[in-house]
């Protein structure tokens, strides 16, 4: 079986208003579930299709972040209760260290699966971090921590690759000589890429981007970007055996009544193309021990 994650950061299960979720067209999503119903803390069980909400909180006081969340969900260590506090953006030296011991690629690498981080990275990319000048993420990190080898433009050129913002709109925008695709064709190159791993992760983090911004007509855009991204990805897939789980650090996107990130819950959105017992998840911390089960 191939096992994908498809990460899309601040993206969360809110209520009905204020939400470009649910203003969106999202004809894959809804059939996925059996209705539009990508919204509000709800258990949903459609076909093989399974929806949970997780607890972002971890237990801990204040509004879930990115360094702390992302760490939790991709080594299986509550990394909030850890620190004591909710961390922004990039792992400090302890989440770093949890990072290196517990990485999901790390696990699963070490129990002789194949692991692939499909996104791309560029040269400037790595001028900027060995100039200090930025920091790698939880991802960036767990990846490294399984023996991954980051994917580059000259990837992505062959369709070996995905560019954070599926379409490589901003890597143009950056100076790359690539091709504008669409959402839907960038999904296909990720179902492709998916087939010849045990283990794969997509990050998609535009959707913190413009919740931050609070751009509500692009915030509805890129979802129903997302929904065509999943379509193309499920055009490839749908008749080999994968199972593949869409879920999020903390909600953002979902409330544009609040600015910045939200403590509702994020989904556990999982789907199969064969019968399968997904584990009953409720908390961020609980997915990579439960991935990792089922894999091995």
């Amino acid at each position: 079986m191939h096992m994908v994650m498809i990460f899309v950061d601040g993206f969360g299960l809110g209520g009905q208003d204020h939400n470009p979720i649910v203003a969106a067209k999202t004809p894959v999503l809804d059939e996925l579930l059996g209705g539009h119903l990508l919204w509000g803390k709800r258990f949903i069980t459609h076909n093989m299709t399974v929806l949970r909400a997780l607890d972002p909180t971890l237990g801990v006081s204040g509004k879930p972040q990115s360094a702390t969340g992302q760490t939790t969900l991709w080594t299986g260590i509550n990394a909030a209760k850890a620190l004591g506090f909710h961390l922004r953006a990039y792992p400090n030296q302890l989440l770093a260290e949890i990072i290196a011991e517990k990485s999901i690629f790390k696990q699963l690498a070490d129990a002789g699966k194949t692991v692939m981080f499909a996104n791309t990275f560029t040269d400037a990319y790595d001028q900027a971090v060995g100039t200090r000048k930025r920091k790698h993420t939880a991802s960036t990190l767990s990846a490294l921590a399984g023996g991954v080898r980051l994917r580059r433009v000259p990837d992505l050129m062959e369709g070996l690759a995905v560019y954070q913002d599926m379409t490589n709109a901003i890597l143009v925008q950056l100076g790359e000589q690539v091709p504008i695709i669409s959402a839907f064709e960038a999904g296909r190159h990720l179902g492709n890429l998916t087939l010849n791993y045990d283990f794969t992760l997509y990050e998609f983090f535009q959707t913190d981007v413009l919740g931050h911004k609070q751009l509500w007509n692009e915030a509805i855009g890129l979802v129903e970007s997302l929904d065509s991204f999943i379509g193309g990805f499920l055009s490839v897939v749908e008749e080999e055996n994968v199972a593949w789980i869409l879920t999020s650090d903390h909600g953002n996107i979902e409330d544009f009544s609040v600015k910045g990130h939200t403590i509702n819950p994020v989904p556990a959105l999982c789907c199969s193309n064969q019968p399968l017992q997904w584990p009953e998840w409720d908390t961020l911390e609980e997915v990579t021990p439960g991935i990792i089960k089922l894999l091995t």
